[in-house]
């Protein structure tokens, strides 16, 4: 663009010199107003179809119970480690199951990561689809929806898609029992629903919402981004319905939320237990399958705010190591027992916990 650009500007003065306007310099110019024209009007869109890396052949040609989409930043190739040391492809295969990784295109003031890396990544383990979008926070919408738009496409008789952030913990033996035991019918999503929860008005956070992007004091309900469950025919009326609705840059509240509130698509509550939407429940957890051999029922646990690149990890081994462990009893329930969570949670207030 910024080539473009320039010459744009040498043809603008070249005409202005020339003494009558010549075709040689009016065509390139014809052109660029064109081309801005358009990439003005797509600055912001959600046509998620321009891809630079898509997952191998034989990934492709699989016809999976489900698809686990893991949405991560470009720079995060220890979480992605991660994921596939929790759950290595031998183990995906037994099950029927897919993981892709969703990563958007390396910024230009990104040095700690290269193209040629991540391109070796794919090749290696083949389960890269990449983006042309810049990879920045207020991109994420763009990302999911690449990511629900080619599961619902290249995976169309699969039984559900996962969407899952890179460092959410969660269960793959526990999601599978889950989804094998479903019952719902027609279009959903499942999560951890949000209810009555305000816009950021301070613009010094990443989450701040103006007026102008959002008049109202209250969002709909949708589900929490780091976790939830729909269909390919789910995906297919959300990605048809987004490209002709205003974007907007939360990208759990755009999928779940507007999408959900506009295409009346219900929203389902995971069952009571099964999400840990606080860390220091989910540390509870693990310490009570290691040490106390208690079972922890949750299949879904968030990271600390400062991460932890192994707890998914951790959390996949320690249940895996807990198979014979003791039921969790309702005198040990986690929010009762678990000190660290009582502590933030007297401190904070109700309000916050």
């Amino acid at each position: 663009m910024r080539i473009l650009s320039k010459y744009f500007y040498f043809c603008i003065a070249r005409l202005f010199i020339s003494k009558k306007a010549k075709p040689v310099l009016i065509i390139p110019i014809v052109i660029f107003l064109i081309y801005w024209l358009y990439w003005l009007l797509n600055l912001n869109s959600t046509d998620v179809l321009h891809i630079i890396i898509e997952p191998s052949e034989a990934t492709r040609k699989r016809k999976p119970f489900f698809t686990i989409m893991v949405t991560s930043d470009v720079g995060n190739d220890k979480l992605r480690s991660a994921h596939r040391r929790a759950m290595p492809k031998e183990l995906l295969d037994s099950m029927n199951v897919i993981r892709i990784f969703l990563l958007a295109k390396i910024p230009p003031h990104e040095k700690s990561i290269e193209q040629n890396v991540i391109e070796e990544e794919s090749r290696t383990f083949g389960d890269i689809l990449q983006g042309s979008f810049w990879e920045h926070y207020r991109y994420l919408p763009i990302k999911a929806l690449m990511g629900l738009q080619w599961a619902a496409i290249n995976y169309d008789k699969a039984s559900y898609i996962v969407k899952v952030d890179d460092d959410t913990a969660f269960s793959l033996e526990g999601t599978f029992k889950l989804l094998t035991n479903m019952k719902v019918k027609g279009d959903f999503f499942m999560g951890y629903i949000l209810n009555n929860t305000e816009p950021v008005r301070d613009n010094r956070t990443k989450w701040y919402v103006s007026r102008e992007e959002y008049a109202k004091d209250e969002f709909p309900p949708y589900l929490s981004g780091g976790f939830y469950v729909t269909t390919p025919n789910t995906a297919r009326r959300v990605i048809k319905e987004a490209k002709n609705h205003p974007y907007f840059f939360l990208e759990d509240l755009f999928v779940t939320g507007f999408m959900t509130q506009v295409l009346n698509i219900k929203l389902i509550q995971l069952p009571k237990g099964f999400w840990l939407h606080y860390y220091e429940l989910l540390k509870c957890c693990i310490d009570d399958m290691i040490f106390k051999r208690i079972m922890c029922d949750a299949i879904v646990g968030l990271p600390p705010d400062d991460g932890e690149n192994d707890l998914i990890v951790t959390f996949n081994d320690a249940i895996r190591s807990c198979q014979n462990c003791s039921a969790r009893t309702k005198e040990e329930a986690l929010d009762k027992v678990c000190e660290a969570y009582v502590k933030v949670k007297h401190t904070l207030g109700e309000k916050y916990y």
